[in-house]
Formats: C-alpha cells, sequence, structure tokens
C-alpha cells in the first residue's frame, strides 16, 4: 500500500512537472502544485525516517528528490511572476 501511494504521487508530480515546463502556468494552480509538493514531501520524509523496506525507502527518496525539483521549478515561476513582470 505505502508503495502505492509512493508511486502514485511520484507519477502526479511528474505530470505536473510536465505541464509547469510545457505550458505557461505562472500562478495557476499554484495551490495545488504546492500542496502536492509539500504533502509528498512530508510522505516521504516518514517513510524515509521509519524503518522501511528497501524498496519503500528507494520509492521515497526518488519521490522526495521529484518533489524537491517540482519545488524549485515552482519557485522559479513565483519569482518570474512576481519580480520579472
Amino acid at each position: 500500500m505505502r508503495q502505492l501511494v509512493l508511486t502514485l504521487f511520484i507519477i502526479i508530480n511528474i505530470i505536473l512537472i510536465a505541464v509547469s515546463l510545457n505550458f505557461d502556468s505562472t500562478i495557476n494552480y499554484l495551490s495545488y502544485r504546492i500542496i502536492t509538493v509539500a504533502f509528498t514531501l512530508l510522505l516521504s520524509i516518514v517513510f524515509i525516517l521509519e524503518n522501511a523496506r528497501k524498496s519503500i525507502l528507494f520509492i521515497a527518496i526518488i519521490s522526495a528528490l521529484i518533489a524537491l525539483v517540482h519545488l524549485g521549478i515552482i519557485v522559479q515561476s513565483v519569482y518570474l511572476s512576481v519580480y520579472a513582470n
């Protein structure tokens, strides 16, 4: 069940990253993107900190890294929207 949840959040984050990079979505759906990143990152950290199996640990680390990349893209889009315009 944990693997399924982490995999689902990985897929959601990858889809949101692809949408963010392909379309000019400056501040559109920003709250959804922030909530998704925060929930994924927190859930990944919880699974990393508890004594999980190797496969869950590996998926949690990948999920955390993808969430951090997504967070960087969100910060960049907010910076460009606020300060560049």
